[in-house]
């Protein structure tokens, strides 16, 4: 005779098993939309603002004027900054942290469209900001309404909530299993069966719908890069490098956005930021944006040390800057990118000692290094890098050396030591 808790699974285990599974593909499905809608519209945004077609945003924004170049930003910090003003004003803007702790995790779908929205024109206008939060901030929304509608627990509007975040990211970035990673290791920490197979399959949903309207290249094109001994000597130097700026920049853009303006100052400090960016446009184009250009440029070994030196602290200033005038944004993509070059200058250095590997394969080991560092995330970080360039297993040696050594120099160096509290180790955040 039975006591209840063992009955054998029957007929309404299975619906409920079977509605979980609808709702999780129409989450993948819904993040796949939204993030090819929001990639799109940058792509016009983009096109129009500086006049370009063909090429590539870095290339577009080299080829337009300098007064162009400060026109777009002024004009772009003018119109976010405005938008923000109203939508901050009338509507509360509920962020995937917020949910993901909140006792209600849904986030209000126009709203959070908008402010993707926003965002969206501030990066394709130039603003040095990650435009993987505007995808991240509306894949979520999407899950969590579907999986309210659908009468999901709180706790599984929670894990939709995060895996339309992780989702979202994977769609725009081409990074199935990233996105997935993303969704575990930073939102959910949490690698429980159930919460990876949601991951999991959202994001490869999101990323095969994604195909239907983007391109299915990397987002970095790279050589074909093979291990030396100089690269994973220059591994294990270069982690506590990455380790210690990471953490400066974490620091950095934690201060930018602890007192944002507010009311009619917003507007004001955005135009006037942006404008300021624009300015050091027009000798350092590779500042604009979210910092895909810089990091290519890294990964092609294309810019002299004296250049990558100026834009290791450029761009991080820049991108603290946007933070700072009350902008929302990613800071993956700027992490990254800084990683890049920070790796692409330690070791055109090394390179003076120990020849015979390409500035690229630096890079790369740089950027895994430092944004596994600056997000927490090192495993996210390492499959990012590896999908992003899809430079295969040759460098994932180097690239687990640095990783490792530069996330526990970031967290020593990020802990506060006080004789009465011990170290622990700070929990992962949903930028």
């Amino acid at each position: 005779m039975s006591d209840g808790a063992l009955e054998p699974v029957g007929p309404a285990p299975r619906v409920e098993l079977g509605r979980l599974l609808v709702v999780v593909v129409l989450v993948g499905v819904g993040a796949g939309i939204g993030g090819a809608a929001l990639t799109l519209l940058l792509h016009a945004i983009q096109h129009l603002s500086f006049g370009y077609t063909e090429a590539t945003f870095l290339t577009g924004v080299e080829e337009a004027s300098g007064l162009r170049r400060v026109v777009v930003m002024t004009t772009g910090g003018l119109v976010v900054g405005l938008g923000w003003w109203a939508l901050r004003r009338y509507r509360t803007v509920v962020t995937v942290k917020d949910g993901l702790k909140n006792d209600d995790p849904r986030l209000p779908l126009p709203t959070t469209a908008i402010d993707a929205v926003l965002q969206v024109v501030a990066v394709a206008m130039g603003a040095s900001l990650g435009r993987e939060g505007a995808p991240r901030q509306l894949g979520a929304a999407i899950g969590v309404w579907i999986a309210a509608r659908a009468g999901l627990t709180i706790d599984q509007q929670r894990t939709l909530l995060a895996c339309g975040a992780g989702a979202g990211l994977a769609a725009v970035y081409n990074v199935p299993l990233g996105g997935a990673l993303f969704t575990l290791e930073i939102l959910l920490v949490s690698f429980a069966v159930r919460d990876v197979l949601a991951a999991l399959l959202t994001s490869a949903i999101a990323t095969g719908v994604a195909w239907a309207f983007l391109s299915d290249k990397p987002t970095y094109i790279v050589e074909p890069f093979a291990i030396t001994a100089g690269l994973v000597v220059f591994a294990v130097l270069f982690g506590p490098i990455a380790g210690v700026g990471s953490a400066v920049f974490t620091r950095l853009m934690d201060f930018a956005q602890r007192h944002p303006p507010q009311g009619w100052r917003l507007p004001v400090v955005t135009t006037s930021v942006f404008a300021g960016v624009g300015l050091l446009a027009v000798v350092f184009p590779q500042l604009l944006g979210n910092g895909k250009g810089p990091a290519q440029l890294a990964f092609d070994g294309a810019l002299a040390l004296p250049m990558f030196l100026a834009l290791v602290l450029l761009k991080p200033a820049a991108t603290a800057a946007c933070l700072g005038s009350g902008a929302t944004g990613g800071t993956l993509t700027p992490s990254l990118a800084t990683g890049a070059m920070l790796g692409a200058l330690t070791g055109g250095v090394w390179s003076t000692f120990w020849s015979g590997t390409p500035i690229g394969a630096f890079a790369i080991v740089g950027a895994a290094a430092f944004l596994a560092a600056s997000h927490k995330a090192p495993f996210t970080a390492i499959v990012l890098l590896l999908e992003m360039t899809q430079s295969g297993n040759a460098l994932l040696v180097p690239i687990i050396v640095a990783v490792g050594s530069a996330y526990v120099v970031s967290s020593l160096a990020r802990t506060p030591r006080t004789s009465a509290n011990p170290v622990v180790e700070p929990k992962n955040d949903a930028r």
